[in-house]
């Protein structure tokens, strides 16, 4: 027995050593400790359960059980309990310091399963039940006609040796002190099916210290450290293991709005989303329309268009014949007198986005040439409509050159 106790301190010393060198995931689980059976209270539902005369006490590091975690609320476990114990129930009948074994797998139903209890939670109780191989020296006792120590007839005829099979069901619970250390206490009855009576059936009950362990995962997101590429900042699975904090569907190392959701192609009135973030569209105003010319004297808009001669495909800087018409519309304007609108337009090709800021700087272009000639900044008013309004088609080179194109129009 001296040996057997060795030998358990041993293996719950090294266990507790791995315990504490790993961060946990609560796979692993193992308890050792003392345990005590009870035979008299089995009668009466738990007669007499509370009276220390009805236990048999073994000494420490007696009993130990291997557990591992399935899911959330399940886990297998492996069971034994040895030790040196009286039936004090036949204890007349001389079934005293006999030694026992009781080594059984067992399945367990935790509370603690984010259901009932929090995972997380310091309180973990537990229903066990289990399947058992059980060793007591009965030596071939026939129950027939005897009588226990409280007086109580056994006349089943059984006769029971020394080898059964065992069923057991209880109850268990941890009290976790620190997230790898915790106290263990549990109580199970456990009856032999063979014997078709209660007497040599018996209520165990154990005590001891418990221990968890695992691998590490250092932010608690559930995601072990080695497969967690963000494992300092809890994630998500599907990121492997990485945030996305405004739930947009793209992780934040992607997202360069992390605090803004935008999904990547979300596309609205106002905005359309680019890597995570909104790019608001530019108000466009409604193309200009000429006014209704007098009845009397009516008088068409003062125009001026600058098409293809001023610009190349894809560019915004004057050709040297541009030059030359800006020089000639600078001295109409002059003539003419006025406030303008410099209109920037493009062909089809390329994006929306990009069309209109093209269109711009080629308006934009327009007016500081017509500024550099002596018209007056404030007289011209730059806009921009990009591919919208084109004068002609944009199925020829011929047509999408034509709709490259400047208009200055006069502005009332």
């Amino acid at each position: 027995m001296k040996k057997l106790s060795i030998l358990f301190t041993t293996i719950l010393l090294l266990i507790s050593a791995e315990s504490y060198s790993q961060n946990m995931l609560k796979k692993w689980y193992i308890s050792g400790g003392v345990h005590a059976v009870n035979h008299p209270s089995v009668r009466g539902l738990g007669e007499g359960l509370f009276e220390t005369d009805n236990w048999s006490f073994v000494p420490p590091l007696s009993q130990i059980s291997v557990a591992r975690t399935l899911n959330h609320s399940f886990a297998v476990d492996l069971q034994a309990s040895v030790g040196e114990i009286d039936n004090k129930r036949l204890s007349n009948l001389g079934v005293e310091n006999e030694y026992m074994v009781l080594i059984g797998m067992g399945l367990r139903y935790r509370f603690a399963n984010d259901y009932i209890l929090k995972e997380t939670s310091w309180f973990d109780p537990y229903l066990r039940f289990g399947a058992n191989y059980y060793r007591m020296p009965y030596r071939g006792m026939e129950f027939n006609g005897v009588v226990d120590n409280s007086g109580d007839a056994l006349e089943n005829g059984a006769v029971v040796d020394n080898d059964h099979f065992a069923l057991s069901g209880g109850l268990g619970m941890n009290f976790w002190i620190w997230p790898k250390i915790g106290l263990n206490i549990e109580a199970q009855y456990v009856a032999i099916p063979a014997t078709k009576s209660d007497y040599i059936d018996f209520i165990q009950a154990k005590a001891g210290l418990a221990f968890r362990f695992g691998k590490n995962d250092r932010d608690k997101d559930g995601i072990v450290d080695e497969e967690d590429e963000c494992p300092d900042t809890p994630g998500l699975k599907e990121y492997k293991g990485c945030p996305d904090t405004d739930g947009d569907k793209i992780e934040d190392r992607l997202d360069e709005c992390p605090l803004e959701p935008c999904p990547n192609g979300e596309d609205t009135d106002e905005y359309y989303c680019v890597n995570g973030c909104k790019i608001m569209k530019e108000k466009v105003e409604e193309p200009p329309v000429a006014p209704e010319p007098p009845v009397v004297t009516p008088e068409p808009p003062k125009e001026i268009s600058f098409e293809d001669v001023l610009f190349e495909f894809d560019r915004y800087d004057l050709t040297a014949d541009g030059a030359q018409k800006i020089k000639e519309a600078a001295e109409l304007i002059k003539q003419q007198g006025g406030n303008y609108f410099v209109d920037g337009f493009a062909d089809s090709k390329g994006t929306d986005a990009y069309n209109m800021n093209l269109s711009r700087k080629r308006a934009q272009a327009v007016k500081d040439s017509l500024v550099k000639e002596g018209i007056e900044a404030n007289r011209l008013e730059v806009r921009a409509f990009g591919e919208q309004y084109p004068k002609c088609t944009n199925d020829t080179e011929e047509g999408r050159a034509c709709n490259r194109r400047v208009v200055v129009l006069e502005r009332y």
